[in-house]
């Protein structure tokens, strides 16, 4: 079979090689299914033995990973596969393992992939039984958040926010970790799925009646609150009565960076009054708008006068409102256990080191643009930590790099290092991860996994140990002088001694990363 498979690829290859499964003509490729493997699907057809289907998914699938050239043939070896493999537990493996493939090999079927899987992990979740239930659970979180992902990237909002509402009841039943920023995702996608309907009733409004001052009023508030864009905001103020949107909507579409003194005192105000009415997915966007404002202020006015006295208190009820809101960044019940948070400290204005980082529901987004891209994390710990981060690589076969400062010095952990070769931290003795001993090969990552990384660093005196592990098991680790760590130059970041991630020609999404001190301090870089 395998002999008479590779002549049959070999025939059709001028007809299927070096082009997508969206421009391929299938039928070569069905025909060559077909003459391939009919015979064996009448088998099994006729027959009443689960093993003779699992049998013939296993040759499907290790088939399809040697049919790269041939992306049309192999997805359908991928589909059928997983159709074979499916309905029985002892092969779902198969059938999760022929989804991943496909949806790496084919990207524009990625989403139907994560919906395979989640079938798939669902069935699993109510057959187990005991202490297999958590974890089985767990592992259905992971497939129901992909779609969730896969929906956020093409801007299906409602279908998001339906995926994160599948996955409450699960997390809730589990007694997840997750549960707590589940909901708040599944609550803020819902508001956004909201904010998506209520656009586009309001843009068939202004369509019959473009002058409809009060449509236009609700859509500067809309894009102004919901989706926090004074610039979009800014193209319906035509014919708006409303003085205070007349006035303060045109300031803050140039930014804080250029505001003047008195203009950032009344525009943080604006923001102030703009967040009492507004829904609770908005209130914390508003809020941190309104402290950037007033915090330049602070910057500028240097008199000690009734306006800087004001602002002080004003920007203290801010903070204090903010963190009602999120829970505290540090304390000694959030630090012992969860540690900061530090992706909401972050500030995309001034945190970005290389890249186009964006802030979405499931996390910071970076997509692959062929070089580095790194963001600092803004804390330094001074003593000794743990660093705890999930990510998922969507796209590309790229590193996700993660820098970490060891005492006075910073090393840098490389997953996926040169496309998938190793894992290892670098540079050691001025040695890249190729050569320093840290090396774990191959180190390939499977897109679409939601990955579970936890760094622990230590430092006695002027000595160091780091360790990583990676989905719960030992990755790699080192112990030595903290003089011999340094980093190559295209990962150090503008704010030494904080952590950083990033990635390299790699699409990346990081859905959280949390500092836990085991001693000493974290500093913020701003208050």
């Amino acid at each position: 079979m395998r002999h008479t498979l590779i002549i049959l690829l070999t025939l059709l290859a001028p007809a299927v090689c070096h082009a997508s499964a969206a421009d391929v003509d299938v039928n070569p490729a069905q025909r060559a299914f077909d003459a391939a493997y009919s015979a064996d699907m009448q088998v099994v057809k006729t027959g009443h033995d689960p093993r003779v289907a699992v049998e013939l998914a296993i040759r499907m699938l290790a088939n399809a990973k040697e049919a790269k050239s041939q992306p049309a043939f192999q997805a359908i070896l991928c589909e059928k596969a997983y159709e074979l493999a499916a309905p029985y537990p002892a092969s779902q493996k198969i059938a999760i393992e022929a989804m991943t493939l496909l949806a790496a090999c084919v990207p524009e079927k990625a989403l139907q992939c994560a919906d395979c899987v989640t079938e798939v992990r669902q069935r699993q979740f109510d057959a187990a039984r005991g202490d297999e239930r958590p974890k089985a659970g767990e592992a259905l979180l992971d497939a129901i958040l992909a779609v969730a992902d896969s929906h956020g990237r093409a801007g299906a909002v409602a279908e998001a926010a339906a995926a994160y509402k599948r996955a409450q009841p699960i997390a809730t039943a589990i007694k997840s970790d997750r549960k707590p920023a589940i909901e708040a995702k599944a609550k803020e996608l819902a508001q956004a799925a909201k904010n998506a309907a209520e656009a586009a009733i309001l843009m068939k409004q202004l369509e019959a009646a473009p002058g409809d001052a009060a449509v236009r009023e609700k859509l500067v508030r809309l894009y102004l609150v919901g989706y926090d864009d004074p610039a979009a905001a800014a193209k319906y103020l035509d014919g708006v009565t409303d003085a205070a949107l007349c006035k303060y909507v045109p300031a803050a579409v140039k930014g804080v960076d250029v505001a003047p003194e008195v203009a950032c005192m009344e525009l943080g105000n604006w923001y102030v009054s703009l967040a009492e009415t507004a829904p609770a997915a908005s209130k914390a966007t508003l809020l941190t708008r309104a402290r950037a404002y007033y915090a330049r202020f602070l910057e500028l006015h240097l008199t000690i006068d009734a306006d800087r006295v004001n602002v002080i208190a004003a920007a203290k009820k801010v903070d204090a409102d903010l963190q009602k809101l999120s829970g505290p960044p540090g304390g000694k019940a959030a630090d012992a256990k969860k540690g900061i948070d530090l992706l909401a400290l972050v500030d995309l204005t001034k945190d970005v080191a290389n890249g186009d980082w964006q802030r979405k529901a499931t996390g910071l987004h970076i997509g692959a643009n062929g070089g580095p891209m790194l963001l600092v994390l803004p804390v330094q710990p001074r003593g000794n930590y743990e660093l705890e981060a999930r990510f998922v690589r969507t796209a590309g076969i790229g590193s996700v790099n993660v820098v970490l400062p060891v005492g006075s010095q910073s090393v840098a952990l490389s997953m996926s290092w040169h496309y998938g070769l190793l894992s290892a931290l670098e540079l050691i003795n001025g040695k890249g991860p190729a050569e320093n001993g840290t090396a774990v090969r191959p180190g390939i990552l499977q897109n679409n996994h939601e990955y579970a990384l936890l760094v622990k660093v230590q430092v006695a005196g002027t000595d160091a140990q780091v360790a990583v592990s990676l989905d719960g098991r030992p990755l790699t680790s080192w112990q030595g002088p903290v003089s011999a760590l340094s980093l190559y130059p295209d990962l150090r970041l503008p704010q030494a001694g904080c952590p950083g991630i990033g990635a390299y020609d790699a699409t990346v999404i990081f859905r959280s990363a949390r500092l836990r001190m085991l001693s000493g301090e974290a500093k913020p870089l701003r208050p």
